[in-house]
């Protein structure tokens, strides 16, 4: 790890009042659950926000073309989405990697969490960007309870 995401890690742990980071990813595989997973969480952004996934990764992912995406919900209240397999992913700062599923899902969650926390705040919906922003933070810090390797792709295709 980088100086940089050792300081970002203990910053979590900072905020979080903890020496170590313990936050689990259950998938959301009900249904009922699936179809009120995201509006629940972005309520009038989660159409929008899920299209911003997909053309992201349209763009970003070689050899994407669409396909099924589970969802994930976070025990510290954050979420992603992931596809069911992992890319060749660029990124406009210059990224280039094969990815896992898992990382290709955080790493597009995380963008559009941070595009939409500036679209929110733009449009002066302060609580919708308040809470946007919190589940860019909470999906920041399940990070770092990836392996070393994931860390490092996924902070260098965000950076």
């Amino acid at each position: 790890m980088t100086q940089q995401q050792n300081l970002a890690a203990q910053e979590s742990n900072e905020r979080n009042g903890k020496d170590e980071i313990a936050i689990t990813a259950i998938e959301v595989k009900n249904a009922q659950a699936r179809l009120k997973f995201l509006p629940s969480k972005l309520g009038r952004y989660c159409i929008a926000f899920e299209n911003a996934i997909y053309n992201w990764m349209t763009r970003n992912a070689v050899a994407y073309n669409g396909g099924y995406w589970d969802f994930y919900q976070l025990s510290n209240g954050g979420f992603y989405l992931q596809p069911t397999k992992g890319y060749m992913l660029t990124s406009p700062n210059g990224f280039m990697d094969d990815v896992s599923a898992q990382e290709v899902g955080i790493i597009v969650t995380l963008m559009m969490l941070s595009h939409f926390s500036f679209v929110t705040y733009e449009k002066e919906h302060h609580e919708d960007c308040e809470r946007i922003s919190a589940y860019f933070h909470q999906l920041r810090d399940f990070i770092f309870t990836l392996s070393p390797e994931s860390q490092t792709k996924i902070l260098n295709a965000i950076d």
